[in-house]
């Protein structure tokens, strides 16, 4: 395992030193399988898991111990902060005397704020994580075996840095969110960007995201990309979506994205409306350069840039 002892949990958070270690084992377990080898691959995780680790992964492992810690215990404190008795679930409380320690309900909102501060380190490293296997990938042949690797360049936005910065959504750079809100770029993409574009040019730009591309096709690819953000962006911040999404009771990572609100009375979504200019960017240079970029002009697209047209209004 990554952390095998007592003392190397210590390391990662505030845990007593009494307790044994097997009562953590499950829930570094069951963080190693479905965070570590989601993001790393399994030949990755097997690598840090070597009785001696490979000078190039020292810091890698260390970096992967800081994460895995607070992610078992995020995952486990239901368990580990509660005891079970003829009494039900109690946690210790000591009293101040001399008599030692009594047991009391446990308290949710004790439970749930600590839950928040393992959830949030734990990601964070993960994090760390990957911008650290991103920074020194040629060091490491297992991570490019992945499953992960392979598919983290199959959209038209390929990294967190790429859908803040030209997508113009804020995710505080964060790779977990990015990688969170992937499988709803890849339908956007998938159902309005390669319908709009048709099968033909939508290879042919995707083959260029990282290539050579003409002038033309390098507004369309950032107009492309401006709409795949603020159209994710709508969709994961909407009302609907919000209510749904507190309505699931199991643990997930919850991303970090900044809702902008154009009419805060009514929770007018900024980002739909910037989706639908970008949307009809898109098909603007479609139609103005339908010639070079091989395809039929678009019947009845918007001209946003016209003077008539306006994305707010004034109500008086």
């Amino acid at each position: 395992m990554i952390i095998n002892t007592i003392e190397q949990l210590k390391l990662t958070a505030k845990i007593n030193r009494s307790t044994p270690f097997e009562a953590f084992e499950p829930f570094l377990q069951e963080a190693r399988d479905t965070y570590l080898v989601r993001y790393l691959g399994e030949e990755m995780v097997q690598v840090l898991e070597m009785e001696t680790v490979p000078s190039r992964a020292t810091v890698l492992l260390e970096l992967t111990q800081k994460a895995l810690g607070p992610l078992a215990l995020w995952l486990g404190i239901s368990e580990l902060s509660v005891r079970m008795g003829d009494a039900g679930f109690t946690v210790e409380k000591r009293d101040g005397s001399n008599n030692g320690a009594g047991y009391v309900p446990a308290s949710d909102a004790k439970i749930e704020k600590l839950a928040e501060s393992f959830e949030r380190r734990g990601f964070a490293y993960l994090d760390q994580v990957l911008e650290h296997l991103e920074a020194n990938a040629s060091d490491f042949p297992e991570w490019r075996n992945s499953r992960y690797y392979s598919l983290r360049a199959g959209n038209y936005i390929q990294s967190a840095t790429q859908f803040q910065d030209i997508g113009g959504v804020n995710i505080e750079y964060s790779r977990l969110t990015f990688e969170h809100l992937r499988p709803v770029m890849g339908m956007i993409e998938m159902r309005i960007v390669s319908e709009l574009l048709g099968d033909v040019l939508d290879a042919s730009l995707r083959s260029k995201l990282n290539g050579l591309q003409t002038a033309v096709e390098k507004q369309l690819i950032t107009a492309i990309r401006h709409f795949v953000a603020c159209k994710t962006a709508e969709l994961h911040t909407s009302q609907a979506s919000k209510t749904n999404r507190e309505t699931q009771k199991e643990k997930e990572y919850k991303p970090l994205i900044r809702p902008v609100y154009a009419d805060v009375a009514s929770t007018g979504n900024f980002f739909a409306e910037q989706a639908a200019f970008y949307y009809s960017k898109v098909q603007q240079l479609l139609n103005a350069n339908a010639v070079e970029l091989g395809v039929t002009p678009i019947d009845g697209a918007l001209n946003w840039n016209n003077t008539d047209n306006k994305i707010f209004t004034d109500i008086g």
